[in-house]
């Protein structure tokens, strides 16, 4: 269970359900609209359709983890008159769905696990309508790993009409080249004792490999705990290496994808004020990394220089011999702006889809985990938790509920009728970008200086940082120069 790193509740859950090759499976939620008086189903109920997808960094997770529980949304659209369906997909995750290898003919396909999702998709879109679905109006929500499955198939003719993606983006988390893939396949192999070169030591058949990795034991590949990785230069990831600039441009789509698909209808595209949590709560128990304002420190001097990896410092008040606690903290308050925020707007920016709002949610988490001991922070997944209800809903401040209740009025009128949430994001018209903010005063449609110009102007010192150091590139160098090489090494 991975609920503590988010932090959620955790007592009175019940068991996971245990990780298996067999998960193409889908739950389905339905209102009594759906069933007639004698238990058969209403197949002209014509409901709108919400499909959730899961995240957990393509190695764990599913739609049906308790928290993921979506009774209480599904509750309020019956309250308030507006019923809908709500389906849960899984799809397969770490090494059965994401390792590939170019060189065995097809054995070891790229991205199985996002086919995967597709195929609930047209299964969704084939079946629903014989639980009372109306198959002209289905909206896919995603969060984590599910916002970035969402964003690489919004352009491309997806059979859903609109999208809701929450802190995913192909830049967020790292892709592999096919080149890269192919190597990690020959370590994975490696591991499990099969042998990657014959007796003369000459390189053996990547397909003979392939055959004795699909013939082993699926809990020893399971063990090896490989984190998935999605595979760039493919259908979904088009370009070697994803990144907020080539977004920003809109140069992360398919060739000539304006004469070739249809696109959504409408997005939203949403993080959180503190994604960068689920990296403090996971990295405060890691015994074996200490230093971290010494550590980030020369890592921002070393990739952007003395002078300007001092003012990155100093915009997140890092300093040397500060405490680990609040350096991490610190840190993972850059990673939120800059790896998960930063990465959000980038794909607000490329306005392919007219109709994109920007949504951001600064609602803290209120359950305990390490992060609580440095304050109140609105932190990753805490976001669709709240929104699906999950095992929190009884267990949140009592303030928070009416903000709760406007929040899920407004993305369920989003779901049913596509009405927008606030003000597109970019109008040619208009100077200032607009989002939609929940937070502690409410749900508000606001300009850009509310996330640009709060917090001592952090979020904007840190963009002009970046067009300073690398113009166009800048936010890319911070994130895997700095952000990303200080998540995985620290050095």
């Amino acid at each position: 269970m991975d609920a503590s790193n988010i932090p959620l509740p955790t007592d009175n859950l019940p068991d996971d359900e245990e990780q298996s090759e067999d998960c193409l499976n889908l739950s389905i939620r339905l209102p009594p609209t759906c069933v007639n008086s004698n238990g058969s189903l209403r197949t002209d109920a014509k409901l709108p359709v919400l499909v959730f997808i899961h995240g957990g960094a393509f190695f764990l997770g599913s739609g049906n983890r308790p928290y993921y529980d979506p009774t209480n949304l599904v509750l309020h659209g019956i309250q308030r008159g507006t019923p809908f369906i709500m389906v849960s997909i899984n799809y397969r995750l770490g090494i059965l769905g994401f390792m590939h290898s170019p060189s065995t003919s097809g054995l070891i396909p790229e991205n199985n696990g996002l086919y995967d999702q597709d195929l609930a998709l047209s299964f969704i879109k084939d079946n629903i309508s014989d639980f009372g679905g109306d198959v002209n109006n289905i909206t896919v929500l995603g969060q984590s790993a599910g916002g970035e499955s969402i964003s690489v198939k919004t352009v491309r003719s997806p059979v859903f009409k609109r999208a809701i993606a929450f802190s995913g983006t192909p830049v967020t988390m790292p892709s592999m080249t096919p080149s890269e893939h192919h190597d990690n396949f020959l370590s994975q192999a490696s591991s499990l004792g099969i042998a990657i070169k014959d007796k003369d030591s000459k390189e053996r058949s990547p397909i003979a490999i392939a055959h004795e990795f699909i013939k082993t034991d699926i809990q020893k590949i399971r063990d090896l705990a490989w984190v998935g990785l999605p595979c760039a230069n493919s259908e979904f990831f088009p370009v070697e290496k994803p990144s907020m600039e080539l977004t920003k441009a809109g140069k992360m789509v398919p060739e000539n994808w304006r004469t070739r698909f249809t696109p959504v209808e409408a997005q939203i595209i949403g993080t959180t004020t503190y994604d960068g949590g689920i990296s403090y709560n996971m990295m405060s128990k890691n015994d074996s990394r200490k230093d971290h304002a010494k550590a980030f420190e020369h890592i921002a001097k070393d990739v952007l220089g003395d002078q300007q990896g001092a003012e990155l410092c100093e915009i997140y008040g890092i300093k040397p011999n500060m405490p680990d606690p609040d350096a991490l903290q610190a840190v993972c308050l850059f990673e939120s702006d800059i790896g998960f925020f930063a990465a959000a707007l980038a794909t607000c920016e490329a306005d392919l889809i007219p109709k994109t709002y920007f949504h951001v949610f600064d609602l803290p988490d209120p359950f305990d985990g390490p992060i609580r001991k440095q304050g109140e922070f609105a932190t990753h997944t805490f976001d669709v938790v709240t929104l699906l209800g999950g095992v929190s809903e009884e267990r949140v401040p009592e303030s928070y509920k009416p903000v709760i209740g406007q929040w899920r009025d407004t993305i369920l009128d989003f779901v049913v009728s596509g009405r927008p949430p606030c003000e597109e994001y970019v109008r040619e018209e208009r100077g200032e970008r607009r989002g939609l903010m929940v937070n502690k005063d409410g749900v508000r449609d606001v300009g850009d200086e509310e996330w640009l110009d709060n917090d001592e102007g952090r979020r904007r010192r840190l963009f002009e940082l970046a067009q300073r150091a690398r113009g166009d590139a800048g936010c890319d160098v911070l994130w895997m120069g700095v952000g990303r090489r200080f998540l995985m090494k620290g050095e």
